[in-house]
């Protein structure tokens, strides 16, 4: 039995059930015994192993029969008892202190305990590892399930049970609480449900971060839900958040400068409705990422070119493209590459130094080996924003992939679309080249968000958002 643990309130006396709560901090939890699936491993042949009816696993493990087990799927086995392990969990985003301790059926004193950490106000960071002690019966953390349910004035534990259709015993058993117990307004309680759950603060229903590791020049997808209405807002860093309907909620992207220190970056999530949604934060750790330097050795007939005023001016104006914002999603699913199995020859991130000059910027795309008349598709639908020259890129197209999503296209020979018009993922959209500041044929392939260069081949592997 996973617990959720809020904090207890006082127990009224006089009414106060006379079987005692087993407390979760004196090691009394039940560790229940777990099955992982091995290959070849069917429901009639692990319940003949335990002893036990198909009926019995079912039910317990909330499957039904037609269920199809995979390998490494844990089941809880009805009786006995299972072993406390000790494993790493690298937190998520967000993890709570409460949801670690939920998900592997212990407490958050415990989870405190095993990392040294005294105060709960210095919880890991998203990103982080930490030791548990598990009490799942395996290494494994187990989902928690059910809805939140913020308590408002002049609510008690009968009337919540009654307004959710559950007993009022089992509302406090699933929340840790004595029965009966008083509640209080703000309180959160996790009310039985099949939906997976997150011990969250406040309304927030859903908040999660990924692809994880996170390091300098990925891009990141932050996801949301909460129970009241409106539209979420927030910061990464000190990067505001934009976020557009997702699913159940809300989704926002936010991209990582190639030259971001590594360290803490804070998350802050907000937004309003009929009424202000309460804050949540939570630190998230940015690893360092392993660029590389690349000395580029540019013609004297070029040399002009590396003016930095030439460079800042031009991408003063590519911002006022960048930066636009609109509503609609162009692209479903990942990204496909615009030179089909072409070599890499300069990766994204890499600092740069011209003829021996200071490193001043970094290579904010991709560059894909190519010939002159080379064909470039769009890797995604997108509307065309930009079809012109530019004395540093050359021919240069931009799609808006729309949600502040932008992937432009460098050096071209020719471009073979016209400005406003809608393309589609893998229709040829030019031809490469070696116009602008350029020692070869190839393409460049930046991606940014929200005007942030990111790296373009981390789409081609990632669902965003």
């Amino acid at each position: 039995m996973l617990f959720l643990l809020l904090l207890p309130v006082p127990a009224l006396a006089q009414t106060a059930d006379p079987t005692p709560t087993p407390n979760p901090d004196d090691g009394s939890l039940p560790i229940p015994r777990v099955h992982t699936v091995a290959d070849g491993e069917n429901l009639t042949y692990i319940a003949s192993l335990y002893g036990i009816t198909i009926e019995e696993l079912l039910a317990l493990n909330g499957l039904a029969n037609a269920d199809n087990l995979f390998v490494g799927q844990t089941l809880i086995v009805p009786g006995g008892s299972g072993e406390a392990v000790a494993t790493v969990y690298t937190v998520g985003g967000g993890d709570t202190l409460a949801q670690i301790a939920a998900v592997f059926n212990t407490t958050p004193t415990a989870v405190l305990q095993a990392n040294r950490m005294i105060n709960p106000a210095q919880a890991p960071a998203a990103g982080q590892t930490v030791t548990v002690v598990s009490r799942t019966g395996s290494s494994l953390p187990q989902p928690v399930t059910g809805v939140p349910h913020v308590v408002a004035p002049g609510e008690t534990v009968t009337t919540v049970a009654a307004r959710y259709n559950i007993a009022p015993l089992a509302l406090a058993a699933a929340n840790d609480l004595p029965y009966p117990a008083y509640l209080f307004a703000g309180q959160r309680l996790r009310i039985p449900d099949d939906a997976p759950y997150q011990a969250l603060t406040g309304e927030w229903q859903q908040v999660v971060l990924r692809p994880f590791p996170i390091i300098p020049g990925n891009t990141v997808s932050i996801y949301v839900e909460n129970v009241l209405d409106g539209r979420p807002s927030g910061q990464f860093g000190d990067q505001p958040l934009q976020f557009f309907p997702q699913g159940e909620g809300y989704a926002a992207l936010v991209g990582i400068d190639a030259f971001a220190e590594p360290g803490l970056f804070t998350l802050r999530l907000e937004g309003s409705g009929s009424r202000p949604w309460r804050p949540f934060t939570q630190q998230v750790q940015v690893g360092s990422a392993s660029y590389g330097l690349q000395q580029i050795v540019v013609p004297e007939d070029q040399s002009a070119l590396l003016d930095p005023v030439i460079r800042q001016n031009e991408d003063t104006f590519l911002n006022t493209f960048y930066l636009v914002m609109t509503e609609t999603r162009q692209w479903d699913g990942l990204f496909t590459s615009p030179v089909p199995d072409a070599i890499v020859t300069a990766p994204y991130g890499d600092a740069r130094s011209y003829n021996g000059g200071p490193v001043e910027i970094y290579h904010t795309g991709v560059d894909f080996a190519g010939t002159v008349g080379t064909p470039i598709l769009a890797p995604a639908n997108g509307i065309v924003v930009f079809n012109d020259f530019l004395e540093l890129r050359g021919n240069t197209v931009i799609l808006d992939h729309g949600q502040g999503v932008f992937s432009a296209y460098f050096h071209l020979s020719e471009t073979f679309v016209a400005l406003g018009d809608a393309v589609t993922a893998g229709q040829t959209i030019a031809a490469g080249g070696s116009t602008g500041l350029s020692t070869g044929p190839h393409l460049h392939w930046d991606l940014r968000i929200h005007g942030v260069p990111v790296n373009g081949l981390q789409w081609l592997e990632t669902n965003y958002p």
